[in-house]
């Protein structure tokens, strides 16, 4: 865009030195005034000149305002960026955590059933102890002649 700018605005001045010859300098050039010619023609490649410069002069300043709306568009899109990486880390840390919660419930439920099924087999063998109190055990008759037999001393 700046090189856009300051080509035009030599253009302009390249334009206006070649074709800015004053009608006051023609005139004199035509009359072979040659003196008078040369001052105008002095007059007008000053005024040439300053068009030039003050041309070439607005094509920088706007140059550098383009330059500067285009940083200012850089700075926002890189705080917008900052923004949405932030966010993405807030919400990965959120997951993590609604994670790591659901984990620690679903271990202290697993926990709790599993301490209600010890308890009601201890209830159990509680309740079975209870109700053989006199318990006899008959040695089968063939393991009491196997036992005999073995233990001869």
């Amino acid at each position: 865009m700046l090189n856009n700018k300051l080509w035009i605005a030599g253009f302009v001045a390249g334009l206006v030195a070649v074709s800015g010859c004053s009608q006051q300098t023609e005139e004199a050039a035509d009359a072979g005034q040659v003196e008078e010619a040369a001052e105008h023609a002095g007059d007008d490649a000053a005024q040439a000149a300053q068009t030039a410069g003050e041309a070439t002069e607005n094509a920088v300043v706007n140059a550098g305002d383009n330059l500067a709306a285009a940083g200012e568009d850089v700075v926002d899109g890189a705080q917008t960026g900052a923004a949405v990486v932030a966010g993405a880390a807030v919400n990965g840390a959120e997951a993590v955590a609604n994670g790591a919660n659901k984990i620690a419930e679903e271990g202290a439920t697993a926990v709790a059933s599993g301490a209600n099924a010890v308890e009601a087999g201890a209830e159990n063998v509680a309740a079975d102890a209870a109700n053989n109190e006199n318990v006899d055990l008959q040695a089968d008759p063939a393991v009491k002649e196997a036992v005999d037999e073995d233990q001869d001393y």
